[in-house]
C-alpha cells in the first residue's frame, strides 16, 4: 500500500472513530450501535497502529511534503481529521455517566494521543494553524500549593482535570470560597459543568448550589487566602 492509499484509509478510519465517538458523547453510553460499540472498543489497537504509522510515514516524507505544495495540502488534510478525533474523543470522556468498558478504555485513547502529540510535535508545530500545539503544562507541585482548598487529591489529579479535561468518579470538596473557586476554574479556562463534576462546594443557605462562575466576580479583596499567587506558577496556555 503506497503513502497516498495509506493515508487516505487511515482518514476513512478515523471518520469511523469520529462519529463513533460522537454517538458515545450524545449518548452517555446508553442505546449505543453495535457498530460504535466495536469501533471505539475492538478497534482500538487498529486505530493507533494506523495513526501512529501514518505520522511515521509523513516525516519519512518531510522535505518533500514541505517542498511540495499538493503534499502540503494533502497532510493538511490529514491533521485536520487527527484535530476533530481529539475533539471527539475529549468530548466522549467528559461525559460522567459512562459505563464499562468506555470509563477504562477513554483515558488510554488519550493517553496515547498525549503521547502522539509529544512524539510528532515537529509536524503539529508545522501546521500549527491547522491543529493547536499540545498542551503540557507542568502541574508539579500544585496539589501541595492548593492543599488549603483540596485535600486528598494529587498533582495526577490536577493534570487529568486541567490537561485532558476528565473529571473524577467521586467529586472533592472545596474548602476554599466560591470567588477561589472562580479564580481557578477561570485561570484553566474549566467551565461550571467541570467544575460542578470535580467539586462539591461550601453552602451558606439549606438548599445546595453549585458554582456559578458568571455570578462570582472576584475583586482583589476578595482573594484573602493569595489563590492568584498560587495560581501564577501555574501558567496556562489557554
Amino acid at each position: 500500500m503506497n503513502y497516498h492509499q495509506y493515508l487516505y484509509r487511515t482518514r476513512a478510519l478515523m471518520d469511523e472513530v469520529v462519529k463513533a465517538m460522537n454517538n458515545l458523547a450524545g449518548s452517555g453510553s446508553s442505546a449505543l450501535g453495535t457498530i460504535d460499540i466495536r469501533t471505539i472498543t475492538q478497534r482500538r489497537g487498529e486505530f493507533q497502529l494506523r495513526l501512529r504509522e501514518c505520522f511515521y510515514r509523513i516525516i519519512d516524507l518531510w522535505p518533500e511534503i514541505l517542498a511540495n505544495e499538493a503534499r502540503r495540502f494533502e497532510v493538511s488534510r490529514f491533521i485536520s481529521k487527527y484535530r476533530a478525533i481529539r475533539l471527539a474523543i475529549r468530548n466522549a470522556a467528559l461525559q460522567n455517566a459512562l459505563k464499562p468498558p468506555f470509563d477504562t478504555i477513554l483515558p488510554r485513547y488519550i493517553q496515547f494521543l498525549r503521547e502522539l502529540d509529544e512524539d510528532m510535535s515537529l509536524i503539529l508545530k508545522e501546521f500549527s494553524d491547522t491543529v493547536p500545539p499540545p498542551q503540557r503544562i507542568s502541574l508539579s507541585g500544585i496539589a501541595v500549593s492548593l492543599r488549603y482548598y483540596v485535600q486528598g487529591a494529587d498533582d495526577e489529579f490536577y493534570e487529568r482535570l486541567i490537561i485532558d479535561r476528565l473529571t473524577p468518579a467521586r467529586p472533592l470538596n472545596w474548602h476554599g470560597t466560591k470567588v477561589a473557586a472562580t479564580l481557578f476554574a477561570k485561570h484553566f479556562g474549566l467551565t461550571d459543568s467541570e467544575m460542578n463534576r470535580t467539586f462539591i462546594f461550601p453552602s451558606h443557605g439549606k438548599t445546595y448550589h453549585g458554582l456559578k462562575i458568571s455570578s462570582n466576580i472576584a475583586t482583589k479583596g476578595d482573594d484573602k487566602n493569595g489563590i492568584v499567587a498560587i495560581l501564577e506558577r501555574y501558567p496556562y496556555p489557554g
